[in-house]
């Protein structure tokens, strides 16, 4: 909302002049209503709205968009880190990474060195059916060749296999034999670097043109194969292998540390394809192919001889960007992109102590006990109705921060002089880590600031980044039950949210006049009134958000009074926000939200507790007549 300190001292300034005009007397009537008891947002949000005007040129600012950017401040941190605390022992994973990834002098040392034993797997590699051995080995070695194996889960959660095209060196399979006179050079350019590989690997100047040649034919047959068709077939392992052909996938899910009696095989074209190059194509052809592949997937983390002209073709020629990306920066896509859990591991240890965990361990729990003590004291809902709200917040999982086992990172260990070597550690890795991803997939990173609950899954997701101030911090007060407490209890009363029947036309009963009741409200204190119908959900959630929260909170004992002024002074902050007023205006067409001022003000002012808290008496703002007083929960 705007700053509008005028509007917070009106009342306030239009009683003082009142008291100085008339005197002594005047003096003995009662006093003007105190500043909480008018508007209580502004009141309790005044030195937020003072500290923080809104930006040039921007439409808004709230706390959560602060949240947001402390998020990612602390992410840049763990990933610029190349030191970590002590006992941070995920950190400590990462700086050494990261360190790698900066130590040009150990990379140029290394040479081909770190990918000889990938090399060693090719060369032996004598007759056509010793290459499908070699690319299983090559996968288990964390050099995926040829073939795509992804883990995927099927809609009751479970994992399955989907294996699909790969091995073509360019990004999109149409770059093959296209007649775009702005496309035709690319390949070319390609092969030509294929060859200058090749040749710093072994292979005699004389022969690595041709050799490149061999590569360039392969792959564009593969990448015929594929533009054919890109079908989609789920069959057991069984079929999957005969329409494989020569290709081994058991071995290969195997060499992923997979087993099953399913797979969803991608473009089928694409397997034929390779089952008729591995029976007409030499070894010597296909040990050249496999090569290539190791070199141009390996070359961002070798020699400058490797690195250099995979940046200016991969990210000068085909990105588009201006010069390469520096190896560190690139590290730290690669991780962000392909394995954001460590990150997220990182992150957690670095910002979020273990007692302030704990503390949201044991609100949460609170929280979830009030809500089940409101179904169960809810006069207006059926048996049948408490006892199905009862079986899904029983059944809720709260998942808050990591959801990891905790030796999950255990075998994963880096070295600070061997890049190329921890690209292959950490995709070894990943590969028995795919499944435990695939059961318990997480939908944000734990620097994005979130609290959502997923209905399929019955889970409520609290993510690290949410655990610090305006949310919750590490004195432990009741702020903390009206901040994060109570937005916790918003996502629980939209969960059993299932009525149906009488229960739905009860529950419609007590919320139907929160329409009217934020209808009135004006946007930004002019004509443009709040849309009460298109807010209704979101609204409905903030009163029982903060009703069930409250419960919470007097339930570990009768809160005091400083106790319940900060309860309310947590729902208030987590709303504060500054808007331009056209800006504002024009959302409330479409806005499923209400304005931060009233997401503050409309649910309190149904509340007795928050009158008795600040002793509002008579007619005020912030306590609307008992007669027409909103109750969900309570």
């Amino acid at each position: 909302m705007p700053t509008r300190m005028r509007k917070l001292f009106s009342p306030l300034l239009a009683g003082l002049l009142v008291t100085l005009a008339a005197g002594p007397a005047a003096a003995q009537r009662a006093p003007a209503a105190p500043a909480a008891c008018a508007d209580f947002y502004s009141h309790a949000n005044a030195g937020w709205l003072r500290q923080n005007p809104l930006p040039a040129g921007a439409n808004s600012l709230t706390r959560w968009d602060q949240l947001n950017a402390l998020g990612l401040s602390q992410r840049d941190q763990v990933l610029a880190a190349t030191t970590a605390p002590a006992g941070a022992t995920v950190s400590v994973r990462l700086a050494d990474l990261f360190a790698s990834a900066q130590d040009e002098a150990a990379i140029e040392a290394a040479g081909l060195t770190p990918v000889k034993p990938l090399l060693a797997i090719i060369d032996k590699i004598k007759r056509s059916k010793d290459i499908a051995p070699a690319v299983a080995a090559l996968h288990a070695a964390g050099m995926p060749v040829l073939v795509d194996l992804q883990v995927l889960r099927d809609n009751q959660g479970n994992p399955y296999a989907q294996v699909g095209p790969a091995g073509l060196g360019l990004p999109d399979a149409g770059f093959y034999a296209s007649a775009d006179p702005l496309v035709q050079p690319v390949e070319a350019r390609y092969l030509a670097t294929v060859a200058q590989w090749l040749k710093l690997a072994g292979t005699p100047e004389a022969k690595m043109v041709e050799q490149a040649g061999w590569v360039g034919r392969m792959e564009r047959d593969l990448a015929k194969a594929t533009l054919a068709g890109r079908s989609f077939q789920v069959m057991n392992i069984k079929e999957a292998q005969k329409l494989g052909g020569s290709i081994d996938l058991g071995a290969i899910l195997k060499a992923h540390g997979l087993k099953a009696s399913q797979v969803a095989l991608s473009t089928p074209e694409f397997f034929r394809a390779l089952d008729t190059l591995i029976a007409n194509t030499k070894p010597d052809q296909w040990k050249a192919y496999l090569k290539a592949q190791v070199l141009r997937d390996m070359a961002p983390n070798l020699a400058k001889g490797f690195n250099e002209p995979w940046g200016q073709l991969y990210e000068v020629t085909l990105a588009g960007q201006p010069a390469p990306t520096p190896r560190a920066v690139r590290a730290r896509r690669v991780l962000e992109a392909r394995v954001p859990e460590l990150l997220d591991a990182a992150y957690t240890q670095r910002f979020l102590p273990v007692p302030r965990q704990e503390r949201a361990q044991a609100v949460a729990a609170a929280v979830k006990t009030s809500a089940l003590a409101a179904v169960d004291a809810a006069a207006w809902l059926s048996p049948a109705g408490k006892a199905a709200a009862r079986q899904r917040l029983e059944g809720m999982q709260i998942q808050i921060g990591v959801n990891a086992p905790d030796n999950l990172f255990d075998s994963l260990k880096f070295s600070r002089q061997d890049l190329a070597g921890n690209t292959l550690a950490l995709r070894r890795w990943m590969m028995p880590y795919a499944l435990v991803r695939a059961r318990a997939a997480w939908p944000a990173e734990q620097w994005q600031p979130l609290v959502a609950w997923l209905p399929q899954e019955n889970r409520l997701l609290v993510t690290a980044a949410t655990l610090q101030p305006p949310l919750l911090d590490d004195a432990g007060s009741a702020m903390d039950f009206g901040a994060f407490g109570a937005l916790l209890a918003q996502q629980m009363s939209l969960a059993i949210q299932t009525w149906d029947g009488a229960d739905a036309s009860a529950w419609s009963k007590r919320a139907t006049p929160l329409i009217a009741q934020y209808n009135a409200y004006s946007a930004t204190g002019g004509a443009t009134r709040v849309n009460g119908t298109r807010s209704f959900l979101q609204n409905q959630a903030d009163l029982a958000g903060v009703e069930l929260a409250w419960n919470a909170l007097n339930a570990q004992g009768k809160p005091d009074a400083a106790a319940s002024k900060a309860f309310f002074t947590g729902w208030a902050g987590l709303w504060a926000r500054q808007d331009k007023d056209t800006a504002l205006a024009a959302a409330q067409a479409t806005a499923n939200h209400a304005p931060g001022k009233w997401r503050v003000n409309g649910p309190l002012s149904n509340l007795p507790a928050f009158a008795d808290a600040y002793s509002c008496k008579g007619k005020v703002a912030m306590q609307r007549p008992a007669k027409d007083q909103v109750a969900l929960w309570r």
